[in-house]
């Protein structure tokens, strides 16, 4: 894949903007990163599991609810452990390092994106990755998602190199499929399966057969081996039928034959969660689309116009496989099997999405770069479009976001933040837009983008999100509780205590639950609803530890009173109280 020659210098180097913008945005990333909301249920697996491992010793087999947990390996499980005994135990110390994965991300896509194109697409890769919503998000959970992404990202970067180089450096080929190992040691198969697809397809497309025998196979599957085997082996040593039965029963099976409908649902993912960067690359492909505009002229017979038109679409193709166009293809056969490969499983998350980030980042770059060197013009239904639609977004957001804080009281100052950052983001990106700085308006965009998911995720989110389980939480913790916890009828706090706790949190939904739930001579808690405390357990011989307020629930707040802030401020202000309880 050859290099397109850089058109461009700047007064910076690219490797001082890039490091400096990782440093920014691993303090984005990491401010108050202990904060609950946004959170995603699956952290209890891997906050509870590695909390275990420390408090048992037991650094081999994950432990959840009382349970083995065989569903993910053991390599992340590790990584959280490993934060827990630098850090200490905290929410904090268990999602550092997806922090760590989502900002070493960063560096790897600006170096992928160089190699594949230039300088100047490496650097817009670089800003535009952290500024969609799906990758910032996800480098703040503790799930596996974002460690299994870079490996993904950095085995491709490698293979990448290899093709560069011609693979006359064999240890690349070996670094590739420790990076595959070490991603399959995180989340399992997709970590072999991303990467080996879109790079199976792409020497098939490009008819490479050749660089099979480059790529040492049989060493890899060596290596593979030495680096997946050793883990599965002793769980089948340790564990029996029990593991195997969810080998080849949950993770195989299951996920293989369904009768889930077929769906779009990640072509929308792709499109929603990287806004405004996804709007730019549609209308791009469109641009490209129109040169196979269909045209049925007087005399001429519809089957002479479709050959016509086939024979356009086969020029164009065989146009954009010419050598230049071979990393474009690579980004697109690469999100092509991320979409495909999910579809079928019919499983529907959007973080499955992630792999395919770095090549919509990428591809993206691509068109911001040309668009420099050719200078951009200003088309309504293109560049410019997507420009003034992004501002007038941050206009009206930012209004909407003053004119509720104003109307809201007790409202922390950093709050503020939010509309003064939107209405700063938009008056930048209008002067640099007026004055045509692309390069100014890309980095404000990815900068302005990254302050306004800090403080949504920091700040506004815990605010308007009361929960009162962090309460609770340090409470247990302050008492240095290591047994069951109980939450009656309270929904998702029960994933909240989760996380905050460690510990196993169970959800109760009626009295005998609760009665079999205190059947032990053991300490417990629980937390309960005071109107259900009142009519099910006051005059039981359970102890109020500690209380707090929850909002209540407004089904058709957003869908009836979006627009009249006296009864937002009412709605969030409608509270009841929760109890801390325990039987000893």
């Amino acid at each position: 894949m050859p290099n397109i020659p850089t058109f461009s210098t700047v007064k910076l180097n690219e490797n001082i903007i890039v490091c400096l913008w990782m440093i920014f945005c691993f303090v984005a990333l990491t401010y108050k990163l202990g904060e609950v909301p946004p959170y995603h249920a699956d952290e209890n697996f891997y906050v509870e599991s590695a909390l275990r491992m420390v408090e048992s010793g037991d650094y081999v087999t994950p432990v959840y609810h009382e349970k083995n947990r065989f569903a993910k390996p053991i390599l992340y499980y590790w990584m959280v452990v490993s934060s827990f005994k630098v850090f200490d135990v905290s929410l904090f110390s268990a999602r550092f390092p997806s922090v760590i994965f989502g900002t070493l991300s960063i560096g790897l896509i600006f170096l992928l994106g160089k190699i594949l194109f230039n300088r100047r697409v490496g650097l817009f890769s670089a800003f535009i990755l952290p500024s969609t919503y799906l990758h910032f998000q996800i480098s703040r959970w503790s799930t596996t998602d974002m460690a299994l992404n870079f490996f993904i990202l950095f085995s491709t970067y490698i293979f990448v190199l290899m093709c560069d180089t011609n693979f006359e450096k064999k240890y690349f080929s070996y670094l590739f499929y420790l990076s595959l190992g070490l991603g399959f040691m995180i989340k399992g198969p997709p970590a072999i399966l991303i990467p080996g697809l879109t790079i199976l397809g792409f020497l098939i497309f490009t008819k490479r057969k050749n660089w099979f025998n480059n790529l040492c196979i049989f060493e890899g599957l060596i290596i593979l081996s030495i680096i997946i085997l050793p883990w599965f082996i002793t769980m089948y040593w340790m564990h029996g039928e029990e593991f195997k039965n969810h080998i080849l029963g949950n993770e195989i099976k299951n996920r293989l034959v369904h009768d889930t409908p077929f769906s779009f649902y990640y072509v929308g993912v792709l499109i929603r969660y990287q806004l405004p960067w996804s709007l730019l690359l549609i209308f791009s492909a469109l641009k490209q689309c129109a040169n196979f505009e269909f045209v049925n002229h007087k005399g001429v017979s519809f089957n002479h116009s479709i050959k016509a038109l086939n024979k356009n679409i086969r020029e164009y193709f065989q146009l954009f496989l010419k050598d230049k166009n071979e990393p474009v293809i690579f980004c697109c056969i690469w999100i092509l099997v991320c979409l495909v490969l999910f579809t079928l499983l019919r499983v529907e998350h959007s973080r499955y999405m992630l792999p395919s980030c770095p090549a919509i980042a990428i591809l993206t770059a691509r068109i911001f770069a040309e668009m420099e060197e050719n200078s951009f013009r200003k088309s309504i239904f293109g560049f410019w479009g997507i420009t003034i639609l992004t501002l007038l977004v941050f206009f009206v957001f930012s209004i909407l976001a003053g004119a509720t804080i104003f109307k809201l009281e007790s409202v922390p100052i950093e709050i503020y933040f939010l509309p003064a950052f939107l209405i700063f983001g938009a008056i930048l990106l209008a002067c640099y837009f007026s004055i045509q700085s692309l390069k100014k308006l890309v980095i404000t965009l990815a900068f302005v983008m990254v302050v306004i998911f800090t403080s949504l995720s920091g700040d506004v989110i815990p605010f308007v999100n009361r929960y009162p389980m962090k309460k609770f939480a340090n409470q247990i913790h302050l008492e240095k509780f290591k047994g069951p916890i109980g939450v009656y009828q309270l929904g998702s706090h029960r994933a909240r205590l989760g996380i905050l706790t460690g510990r196993t949190v169970v959800t109760l939904h009626s009295p005998e639950e609760v009665g079999s739930f205190l059947e032990t001579r053991k300490k417990i808690y629980m937390v309960i609803k005071e109107s259900d405390w009142e009519k099910y357990f006051s005059k039981s011989e359970l102890n109020i530890i500690n209380k707090d307020q929850i909002i209540k629930k407004t089904k058709k707040i957003i869908s009836q009173d979006l627009w009249e802030l006296d009864k937002i401020r009412k709605a969030l202000g409608l509270t009841e109280t929760v109890y801390l309880i325990s039987n000893n």
